[in-house]
């Protein structure tokens, strides 16, 4: 990886990486994104790291604000994961980081919950295909933690007509694998995963998680190769099937509340601003125009649960100046920011835009 040590040799020390990570936010300039790229030659080297060295490599979630900064384009968030590959290999990651790797792959899910559960929220009144080239995919935060929000995006869907096929031997994508730099085991992964949804002739897959999107989109082809089927994020089906008429929001919210946004759709921030303004929900702004991570990804929650929660108490903290409501629409984000809210005895609500979406269209039913 002879272009990373060029990389990190290019740094011309502005800090804007520091500004904008969510990490060095909470603790401060200890842990920075480029302290981190600096262990590069360290690690590759097999050296003994202090305690606070390796630290450093896993207090970061990867949500990748630092790579947007950067003035000579850094891959700062790869130069991490790589770094993490190299000390997995040398047997040195975090006891955790491992179980959960394990999870994964023994279990499907990062949390080791029961895998024959994932479908138990599967209600009555949901019309699903038995067979459809429309996929849709769960994820395991929402099968496990959220379940109200698959239920309201099939009834969202059903509302406009379509009966998506659920997938019986359903994955978890990996992503944790990808953040922590098991790139054998996400290989296998995600050839298994991809061969197994094509099998099923699903032509469009629709996910909730923006991390599964990320994963299967954008990562899944560079450990294998490009799916055959579209991925595409249930946020963007809204947008398509309020904009065709297909589902009417008659039932105006009259709701304003902030908006927690999801780093891995960050590209894509005005498409869930456009659904919850049809649906009369106007949305505030938490940090302007930076989009905060949560603190939950890539491993920072188990590691390091404090900081973790401290970041999600930044977009707690400055959501509760104006509501009590928080909107999102990340299942990983509802589920860290509303356990660490409640661990804090901090009231405020977090609800999902297929909820609120299934709120507004459900006297068109």
């Amino acid at each position: 990886m002879e272009n990373y040590k060029h990389a990190v040799e290019s740094c011309i020390d502005c800090k804007k990486c520091w500004d904008v990570c969510p990490v060095t936010k909470v603790i401060g300039n200890e842990y920075t994104p480029q302290s981190k790229i600096e262990l590069l030659s360290k690690i590759e080297s097999g050296e003994e790291l202090s305690e606070k060295e390796f630290d450093d490599i896993y207090l970061s979630s990867r949500c990748g604000a630092c790579n947007e900064v950067c003035p000579v384009d850094i891959p700062i968030k790869e130069i991490i994961q790589y770094e993490r590959s190299l000390l997995a290999e040398q047997g040195r990651e975090p006891d955790k980081t491992t179980y959960i790797v394990q999870s994964i792959l023994q279990h499907n899910n990062p949390g080791g919950k029961d895998d024959s559960k994932r479908f138990d929220w599967v209600s009555d009144d949901l019309q699903i295909a038995e067979h459809s080239e429309i996929g849709y995919m769960v994820g395991c935060w929402i099968a496990h933690a959220r379940p109200e929000i698959a239920r309201a995006t099939i009834r969202v869907l059903n509302a406009a007509g379509i009966e998506p096929m659920l997938m019986d031997k359903e994955k978890c994508c990996g992503l944790f694998l990808v953040d922590n730099g098991h790139f054998e085991q996400i290989k296998k992964h995600a050839k298994e995963y991809i061969d197994y949804i094509e099998s099923l002739g699903i032509k469009k897959l629709i996910v909730s998680c923006p991390g599964c999107y990320r994963t299967i989109n954008n990562s899944y082809p560079d450990f294998y190769r490009e799916p055959e089927f579209d991925v595409v994020p249930a946020v963007t089906v809204f947008e398509e099937l309020l904009d065709e008429g297909k589902i009417v929001p008659e039932n105006k919210l009259n709701i304003s509340a902030p908006l927690k946004d999801a780093c891995h759709l960050r590209q894509m921030k005005d498409t869930p601003r456009k659904i919850f303004k049809q649906i009369g929900v106007e949305t505030t702004e938490i940090f302007d125009d930076e989009i905060v991570c949560c603190g939950a990804p890539a491993g920072l929650k188990p590691n390091y649960p404090q900081t973790s929660a401290d970041i999600a108490m930044l977009s707690v903290n400055k959501s509760k100046e104006t509501s009590d409501l928080m909107l999102a629409y990340c299942p990983f984000c509802i589920y860290h920011i509303s356990g660490v809210s409640e661990n804090m005895d901090v009231n405020i609500q977090v609800k999902d835009i297929s909820v609120l979406l299934d709120d507004a269209i459900k006297k068109s039913k």
